[in-house]
């Protein structure tokens, strides 16, 4: 059974593994198909001297669109990289963690059981119960019971 924080970081190391290759592959494409099909070379009219200098003019370039989204995906594949290096860890010291809980507490079990078993033989139950059935009902049934301050009955 996992804990609640080692569900959070293994669902964030799913997430980021996935942006990554998502990312990875977009980049991947753009670049192919910016190899495969470079661009003509485009040539920037000269401004008129009554614009001022600006870029008013200029029409848009599919080249300068395909450009910003391969920036993007190499920066979200970057980006997403770091994540999964930062999450892996963190989700395998959780999940490291709860394996080391739930061996601590099958042993404790293990020793429960343990410790039940040598009292049943050793007749160390109060009344000497060893013949009756191993149930905690019955045995603690026959223990003394605590008062509101903690003390025993007796």
């Amino acid at each position: 059974m996992d804990s609640p924080a080692a569900a959070v970081h293994k669902r964030y190391q799913r997430f980021f593994a996935w942006t990554f290759a998502l990312a990875t592959v977009l980049a991947a494409v753009l670049i192919w198909i910016e190899m495969a099909f470079p661009p003509q070379p485009f040539v920037y009219p000269a401004p008129p001297a009554a614009a001022g200098g600006t870029a008013a003019g200029v029409p848009f370039d599919s080249h300068d669109f395909q450009l910003l989204v391969t920036v993007a995906a190499m920066i979200a594949a970057l980006v997403s990289l770091i994540g999964l290096v930062v999450s892996a860890p963190l989700a395998w010291r959780d999940a490291r963690r709860v394996r080391s809980d739930a061996a601590v507490e099958l042993a404790l079990k293990r020793q429960d059981h343990i410790n039940w078993l040598a009292a049943e033989r050793a007749g160390a139950w109060p009344g000497n119960v060893v013949s009756m059935p191993r149930t905690r009902a019955r045995v603690s049934s026959r223990l003394p019971r605590r008062v509101h301050g903690g003390a025993h009955m007796g």
